[in-house]
């Protein structure tokens, strides 16, 4: 339920200059002289039954990168222009063969505005996301306020309850054992456990540490929790972007108080 955005680094930047290297869809290749050609999307006859293990090494790092750049593509067009297939390819071969155009320190200067440039459209297009995952969660939460069962507490945490239980309540300092299933307002499950999975009540995100203490041992709960009290502008993966409204189908299994401070103490004495 933690799992962070990760921010494109240099290391990908590289791999991105050369993502975006088909943005006209072009599919080229380089002869043995370094020149640069145009080629179908079929192999080439760059093996054979005879070729060394030397060669098949050589090739399949080449066949790696390039299966790489492919999958990356489409993403990466989306946030720079157009760079020369050409230029990517005379750059790579003078590369390897040590006769670069830039020296070193011109070459990390220009992947770093690269990397600089990433960044900002990806901020960009964040700051966008961001407004319009907020507008769509208060319109959600607006009109699921008005629906039968519904409850919304003073902090806007939303609730129904599905079944009602007979335990006690979870406090904060209890561990509890629950199943759940964590949905988006369009109904995409990024969270799952079918299976009881227990852990410390108050590491949760807020909408779960007011939303559980309202349960019984025994209930179950849907749980409509505001980005306020769930992650925030930082979002959380690629499905819960940020601002993201959190659904959460709840059934709290069982409550284990912490031990009396006296009964705690001395375990640990005995332990000495």
């Amino acid at each position: 339920m933690n799992t962070l955005l990760k921010k494109t680094a240099i290391a990908t930047v590289l791999a991105a200059s050369v993502l975006s290297l088909s943005a006209c869809d072009h599919e080229v290749s380089v002869s043995k002289n370094g020149a640069v050609v145009n080629a179908n999307a079929t192999a080439t006859a760059a093996l054979n039954d005879k070729s060394s293990f030397e060669e098949k090494a050589a090739y399949a790092i080449g066949a790696s990168l390039g299966e790489y750049v492919a999958q990356m593509k489409q993403s990466q067009e989306q946030l720079i222009g157009p760079i020369s297939a050409e230029k990517v390819i005379e750059g790579f071969t003078d590369g390897v063969n040590g006769a670069s155009a830039l020296d070193r320190a011109q070459i990390e200067k220009v992947l770093k505005d690269l990397d600089a440039k990433i960044q900002e459209k990806i901020a960009q297009e964040q700051k966008i996301s961001a407004e319009d995952n907020l507008k769509a969660g208060e319109a959600f939460l607006a009109a699921n306020s008005k629906k039968d069962g519904v409850v919304t507490t003073t902090s806007g945490l939303q609730y129904k309850v599905v079944k009602q239980g007979e335990g006690e309540t979870a406090k904060k300092g209890d561990k509890i054992t629950v199943t759940y299933k964590g949905t988006t307002i369009d109904g995409v499950t990024f969270d799952e456990s079918k299976k009881p999975i227990e852990f410390p009540l108050e590491n949760m995100i807020e909408g779960w540490i007011e939303g559980l203490q309202l349960m019984n041992e025994g209930s179950e709960y849907i749980l409509y929790i505001p980005s306020k009290l769930a992650y925030g502008e930082n979002g959380a993966s690629q499905i819960v972007k940020p601002n993201s409204v959190l659904i959460f189908d709840v059934k709290l299994l069982k409550i284990e108080k912490p031990a009396p401070k006296a009964e705690t103490e001395s375990k640990e004495e005995s332990k000495k």
